[in-house]
């Protein structure tokens, strides 16, 4: 047992990469809350330690931690949303409290801030140590450290409970995903349904000793039964499935979203603000709910007037005097393959999944001055891929891509960081970042659709915007910069998947290896926001939804609470829901973590992106020159100044929303 013990302390310790199958090992596992306590009460002794020195000894370095604890924690919930097992969550459900007890404990402690202030006050700082003391500081300013031990003691408990909320939110949509099957037994419905969607459901059968088809929670099968299945009745089903995940029975989200508003909403008392949504916007870039609000209601008004037309030309043209929620993609997807006679799963078969890799990494080697190597490991399963990434032949990051659903594995896409960049006196250690997707993997060449190649472009920026910060303090890196730029990055690479001129050096047949004819990419180039203003017209309900949950004055039961997401939706629609609509109870955007009153990032991050990338194609997007002044400007910065400076140092002016809305044809 000693041994054990040593070695995966070796393992933890190692500045290299981490031997993840043997950390994610059942022997592992098994003492990892054995591991977990014996960390935690070094990271203790250390903290006290560190609160005993006297404030003549303190130097910016004083603060610096090399947290084995962090890393091991991070590594655990990292095998939970991927591979979800009993094993992994008891792990967590048990040493959950104690690390967040520790973490309150550093965050509300008065004389941790004093050594800041000390430090800050009293120290040579350079331009970064300076900007890191003042985001310390801000945080334990904005977190009220001058409160009442009785408030500080109850935002300890609230904190606790909304980590527990979290998680279960969150287990409960994997949970019930996970029991999603739908079985059918007529092909002819299906016929149409691409050939690898086809052979996917027909193999989950044969598993089964069926001679049926088994469809499951996999996007791309979801996404292939809405736009190609014949039965209106089975889309339905479907989408019946989708907007109600997680709210009945064992697996209902709704007791957990009522706790969680109403802890957020004392949250926010205690601390001052009128409601949580306010209290979220103390980090953003936008100055309040209400501006936002008031720029996605003048949206949508002139998205719905567009969404109305797009609605009334699908009817005219296939005769039909009513269109559901559930028929919109089927009826559209046909109107564009015959008026426009463009077919997704042709263009589909010019995106082989491995010749997209090697485009990006070679994108990225040019213009990013970064190589990828990829590392012969079995990480912790045959389809996740390692790369080495160097920058002028010195190792700067480890990158992991986990690219095919599974079914114990969260249903969406992220980026996120399994060890961070640890600058600590002599051990610096190697950071790793990890992408997550949730593609559907063939037996044969795995194609992706356009929106997959995007995600794909749109994960891995996140990921690049972290490995290129130039500081060597973690804290200046991606995560700390305004949560409604950090979308601007990667948003803007996916133009490098549709615009015409890159388009035609990325998309080659995965047979024939021959180019994407240039008729077909003027057609995708076309129909660029063809049907787009319903799908933003959903968005921005979603948003409504997100923010104005959290901006409510009175208590919700289920019943208010259902009623008032649907009034929500049924304003921001034009397919009437019923009482059966329910996304709230699987919107992890919103319940998950730290993600409340922060959906609207994703449009308000566009309109800066569309500025910035009206701005590159002046310049134009291929040239050296334009990249070196995005990267010197922003990528490389992190967050060593505001987001709206960052933004301004590379526009020199500020934010224009001409070209979001030339864009999504809204002017």
């Amino acid at each position: 047992m000693i041994e054990l013990k040593q070695k995966i302390l070796n393992e933890l310790s190692s500045t290299l990469f981490p031997d993840l199958k043997f950390i994610y090992s059942d022997k592992v596992l098994d003492v990892s809350l054995e591991i977990l306590e014996e960390l935690l009460e070094n990271e203790k002794k250390d903290f006290e330690d560190l609160l005993k020195l006297p404030k003549d000894q303190l130097t910016f370095d004083s603060f610096e931690d090399d947290s084995l604890l962090d890393y091991f924690w991070h590594l655990l919930h990292h095998l939970k949303m991927v591979n979800s097992s009993e094993k992994v969550r008891k792990i967590i459900e048990i040493f959950r409290d104690k690390m967040d007890n520790f973490w309150n404990y550093v965050a509300y402690n008065k004389n941790y801030f004093d050594q800041l202030k000390y430090v800050n006050d009293n120290c040579t700082l350079d331009t970064e140590q300076t900007r890191i003391m003042y985001l310390r500081l801000k945080s334990f300013v904005d977190r009220w450290i001058n409160l009442s031990t009785k408030d500080k003691q109850r935002l300890k408990e609230i904190n606790i409970a909304l980590s527990k909320l979290s998680e279960k939110f969150s287990d409960n949509i994997l949970d019930d995903e996970a029991l999603f099957e739908y079985f059918i037994d007529d092909f002819e419905i299906i016929k149409n349904l691409p050939k690898e969607v086809i052979k996917n459901a027909e193999e989950k059968a044969k598993q089964k000793k069926k001679n049926w088809y088994i469809f499951d929670s996999d996007p791309t099968s979801y996404q292939a039964i809405m736009n190609y299945c014949d039965s209106e009745i089975v889309r339905k089903d479907f989408e019946s499935f989708k907007i109600s995940t997680a709210s009945s029975w064992k697996f209902d989200n709704r007791p957990v979203i009522l706790d969680i508003l109403k802890l957020k909403k004392e949250k926010s008392i205690i601390l001052w603000y009128k409601n949580y949504a306010e209290l979220s916007f103390n980090s953003k870039m936008a100055d309040s709910p209400e501006q936002i609000i008031s720029l996605i209601e003048w949206i949508s008004k002139k998205a719905k007037f567009k969404a109305i037309k797009e609605l009334e030309e699908l009817k005219e043209y296939h005769n039909i005097t009513k269109i559901n929620s559930y028929d919109f993609s089927y009826y559209s997807r046909i109107y564009k393959e015959e008026k426009f006679e463009l077919d997704e799963k042709k263009v589909k078969e010019y995106f082989d999944f491995n010749n997209t890799l090697d485009y990006l990494f070679n994108f990225t080697e040019k213009f990013y001055w970064i190589k990828m190597s990829k590392l012969d490991i079995n990480a912790y399963n045959k389809d996740v891929l390692v790369y080495e990434v160097y920058k002028d032949n010195v190792l700067i990051a480890y990158y992991i891509l986990d690219p095919f659903f599974d079914k114990t594995k969260e249903s969406w896409a992220w980026s996120w960081y399994l060890r961070w960049k640890t600058y600590h006196l002599q051990n610096n250690k190697i950071p790793i970042y990890v992408n997550v997707c949730n593609f559907q993997k063939t037996t044969w060449n795995t194609t992706l659709y356009l929106r997959e190649v995007e995600t794909i472009f749109h994960e891995f920026w996140h990921s690049l915007h972290k490995i290129l910060s130039e500081s060597k303090y973690s804290e200046l890196s991606w995560n700390e910069v305004e949560w409604d730029f950090v979308e601007l990055p990667s948003q803007l690479l996916e133009n490098w998947v549709t615009d015409s001129e890159s388009i035609s050096k990325l998309a080659k047949h995965y047979k024939t290896n021959d180019k994407i004819p240039k008729d077909l990419i003027k057609k995708i180039d076309n129909l660029k926001s063809y049907m787009s203003w319903n799908a933003i017209l959903a968005q921005n309900s979603y948003t409504f939804i997100d923010l104005k949950i959290f901006m409510y004055d009175k208590w919700f039961n289920f019943e208010e609470l259902d009623k008032f997401i649907l009034s929500i939706a049924n304003n921001n629609t034009l397919f009437r829901r019923d009482k059966n609509y329910k996304p709230h109870a699987s919107f992890d955007h919103v319940f998950w973590w730290w993600y409340s009153a922060w959906f609207y990032s994703y449009m308000r991050a566009e309109i800066l992106e569309a500025d910035v990338f009206e701005r590159i194609k002046e310049m134009w997007m291929f040239e050296r020159n334009t990249w070196e002044h995005f990267i010197k400007t922003l990528l490389w910065q992190g967050t060593r100044k505001k987001a709206s400076e960052l933004f301004y140092d590379f526009m020199w002016r500020e934010v224009n929303d001409s070209a979001f809305l030339k864009r999504k044809w809204l002017y």
